[in-house]
């Protein structure tokens, strides 16, 4: 296989593409495909309302935002349909969030992916609890969790059994077990949630696709990019049942997946985390498809410092082939109005998915984000679109 070309489409985000529903700076991305209402839903990240935002304030600040469009040929960009609206018309946060550092401390959830059901919804979201050093390519999450839409986005419910603690020790924990108990305050019912059961390293940032053998696969990560994505999996009918999830831990000497259910295998994972890894570090956002084209699965994600590769395996479990780079951080389109961020940071995402692939997958348009922002310099903030032809070597 090689990468045959690499073109830029079209920006998808900003003022007089998205501002029509408060949408100007944003990021991620990530295409969500409803068959039973046949549009493509894409999740943003930490989104910026209005045109002019001064250096001291950002304003109408919303973590989970998300656009759809029933137009599935993205030849030209992103056809927008519309976003998922409050009674104004902007778009609205879909999860709420703290945004606050007390009583609980929470910056912000931000979507990471997500799936549909049998006609259900379901957003996967990380709880931030706060930003690491700039250059350290780390944050700090609370917890991973799950809301659901029965619908088609015009209310959501969170499904507090879908929680996946990230912290292991001491005041981290218990500011994960304030913010969820927050959240729960918010419900319209009372809550039978065990904490101590959820707490589960490296599944804080969550990414789910069919496996089509009927499970659910779900790709995890910890909070930043300095980890690798690891995997677990439940069968379909069991998917909003915490306790019926099982984690790849390692392979055998056969190369067999070692699966184990519940706090079996998070344990497992939280002792030897690296031989879970089915990505090595360094990664970042991801996303997985199946190519029909290449005839394998195909993982997509960030690589710090270099840019938005993709690897291949036989299932969508791995293991998977060597790395390979689609779009570094210094292709032409991504640097031509700016310099390169603190740690490569001016390129991020890439996410795909196989409805948005054409000639059987031998194109796969990429939804990319890019951040820049310094004093008295350019500033830019949103997604774009790119397209990158395969081919295959002949044998």
């Amino acid at each position: 296989m090689e990468i045959r070309s690499v073109k830029y489409v079209a920006t998808v985000t900003g003022e007089g593409i998205t501002d029509e529903w408060d949408v100007y700076g944003t990021d991620l991305g990530i295409p969500v495909y409803d068959g039973t209402r046949k549009r493509m839903y894409f999740l943003f990240g930490d989104t910026e309302g209005e045109s002019e935002i001064d250096k001291t304030k950002t304003r109408n600040w919303r973590g989970t935002v998300a656009g759809y469009t029933s137009t599935l040929d993205f030849t030209d960009g992103i056809k927008w349909d519309g976003f998922l609206a409050d009674e104004n018309g902007n778009a609205r946060e879909l999860v709420a969030a703290h945004h606050a550092t007390t009583p609980v401390k929470e910056n912000t959830k931000i979507s990471q992916g997500g799936i549909e059901i049998d006609g259900n919804l379901y957003v996967f979201y990380e709880s931030i609890r706060g930003w690491g050093p700039r250059a350290s390519g780390y944050w700090y999450l609370n917890y991973g969790g799950v809301i659901k839409s029965s619908d088609g986005g015009k209310s959501f419910e969170k499904l507090y059994d879908l929680s996946w603690i990230e912290p292991t020790c001491g005041a981290e924990l218990e500011n994960a077990v304030k913010v969820i108990k927050e959240d729960m305050a918010l419900a319209p019912v009372d809550i039978d949630f065990d904490v101590t059961e959820h707490i589960a390293p490296g599944f804080g940032q969550m990414y789910a696709c069919d496996g089509e053998d009927g499970y659910i696969y779900v790709f995890g990560r910890h909070g930043g990019r300095i980890h690798g994505i690891k995997v677990g999996r439940v069968l379909k009918e069991s998917f909003e049942s915490f306790s019926e999830y099982e984690y790849l831990t390692g392979y055998t000497p056969e190369g067999s997946a070692i699966w184990l259910r519940g706090s079996a295998g998070l344990n497992a994972i939280a002792k030897a985390p690296e031989g879970a890894e089915i990505i090595p570090a360094p990664t970042s956002n991801m996303s997985v498809q199946y190519n029909e084209y290449l005839k394998k699965w195909m993982i997509v994600y960030y690589y710090p410092n270099k840019g938005i590769c993709f690897a291949t395996a036989e299932r969508p479990y791995g293991p998977y082939s060597d790395i390979t780079l689609a779009l570094p951080i210094d292709h032409p389109e991504i640097v031509k109005d700016i310099q390169l961020g603190v740690n490569g940071n001016a390129l991020y995402g890439g996410f795909s998915h196989e409805m948005l692939n054409r000639e059987n997958g031998k194109i796969i348009p990429l939804v990319v984000s890019q951040w820049y922002d310094r004093p008295n310099t350019h500033r830019f903030y949103g997604s774009k679109l790119f397209e990158i032809e395969l081919g295959l070597y002949k044998r």
